[in-house]
């Protein structure tokens, strides 16, 4: 226990191990910095929230290049102000999310755990194999940059009821979902990696009751839905890449106000899906719209906006809404005739949002900083030995039937 201004720095190889009880650092004072350290072996007790360091009020700790390996959570903090977590590499004990979803064990915790914390930063860190990679209740101004957070049981990150959070150039891969923000309001979210997170109800960016928030500059590739809007309004979404994911928005009738511009959707199976045939939601913003991959449009003036409106969303694709279980006929004969039939008859769009002016060319983006990549899949070796024994079980099972074809 640390309880007055302190700095705390190992040296190269230190490593401070707990006792499999409680937390291994408690921080109850102000002014305390923990550098260069390796912490391992918390306790396992959710409800004493057993983390490698809590932090439990004070103002302006600092914890620095520390690693932390078999911790229930990594940092915990609680009513702290102007916390700082840079540079740390924390792994946790629950299962990899890897885009599958599983049975999480109750005992599991989170990376970084903020409860009723204003103004904290969490920078260039590495967070993997928690339930969330950063959890977020109650906190207020927060910054999270240049973070890599990947393979974690459920989020990699997580927020509920947080306010005026900035998140900036991080990279969200192979959790269930890369970030579920909910009851959070005012957010910058700009030059995020959302990629790789797949699943039967994965998410990109999961938006649950978030409102005038920026989202711009973003990449979301290779998702099972992109982004996920439910309760949410007057969000302006702008100069994001959304690509090769299955739906690209999945957007509620509980969401107002929203505009969509300037982005790039390509070639995912469905751009926009959507309960409601009117809606308030724009997809331009009165001058410029966005570019669709599955449009074809003409633009007889070269001004770079098609002469004529394009529909996102399609008739198929608000069927599949309705009734999941369709989609295993998204590219069947079918689908396809009914594309046809509502490009050439406009009464059977299925809903009236338009978007008034689709790009004819891919808008230009501020491409998102270099983000750092995960390592290879953890699994990854568990498969090749799983292959290798289903192949000595195949020869086995092979050179028993030739024994006795020749004893025959």
């Amino acid at each position: 226990m640390i309880t007055r201004p302190l700095t705390l720095r190992g040296e190269p190889g230190a490593i401070v191990e707990g006792t499999g009880s409680g937390s291994v650092l408690f921080l109850t004072g102000s002014l305390i910095r923990i550098e260069s350290l390796a912490i391992r072996r918390s306790g396992n007790q959710p409800l004493t929230i057993d983390a490698g360091i809590f932090v439990k009020g004070g103002s302006r700790v600092r914890i620095s290049d520390v690693r932390m390996s078999d911790v229930l959570y990594g940092v915990a903090a609680e009513r702290a102000e102007s916390l700082v977590v840079e540079r740390c590499v924390l792994r946790g004990r629950a299962s990899a999310g890897g885009g599958v979803e599983h049975s999480m064990d109750a005992s599991n915790g989170n990376g970084i755990h903020l409860w009723y914390c204003h103004d904290a930063a969490i920078r260039d860190s590495r967070i993997t194999h928690f339930v969330d990679g950063v959890y977020l209740a109650f906190a207020f101004g927060t910054e999270i940059r240049g973070n890599l957070l990947w393979e974690n049981g459920r989020y990699g990150l997580h927020t509920m009821y947080c306010q005026n959070n900035r998140l900036v150039e991080n990279r969200f891969t192979r959790n269930i979902a890369g970030c579920a923000i909910m009851f959070s309001n005012h957010l910058v979210v700009e030059r995020n990696d959302f990629v790789h997170n797949r699943g039967s109800r994965t998410y990109g960016l999961l938006l649950k009751d978030c409102s005038d928030g920026r989202f711009t500059h973003n990449r979301l590739v290779d998702n099972t839905v992109a982004i996920f809007m439910d309760g949410s309004n007057r969000n302006h979404v702008s100069e994001n890449l959304v690509q090769d994911n299955g739906w690209g928005i999945l957007l509620f009738s509980s969401c107002a106000g929203n505009e969509f511009a300037g982005n790039n959707f390509w070639n995912n199976d469905y751009p926009v899906a959507l309960d409601m045939r009117y809606s308030d939601n724009r997809f331009d913003d009165g001058a410029r719209g966005n570019y669709w991959s599955e449009n074809a449009p003409y633009d007889l003036d070269a001004n770079g906006v098609s002469d004529v409106a394009f529909s996102p969303v399609s008739a198929f694709a608000f069927l599949s809404k309705q009734y999941p279980d369709l989609a295993i006929l998204g590219r069947s004969p079918a689908a396809t005739a009914l594309s046809v039939a509502e490009r050439t008859i406009p009464a059977l769009r299925p809903s009236e949002i338009v978007d008034r002016y689709p790009l004819v060319s891919p808008a230009s983006m501020v491409p998102p900083a270099p983000a750092p990549e995960p390592p290879a899949r953890s699994a990854n070796g568990t498969r090749a030995m799983a292959g290798a024994g289903f192949l000595l079980v195949a020869a086995t099972g092979l050179a028993g039937l030739f024994v006795r074809g020749r004893r025959r």
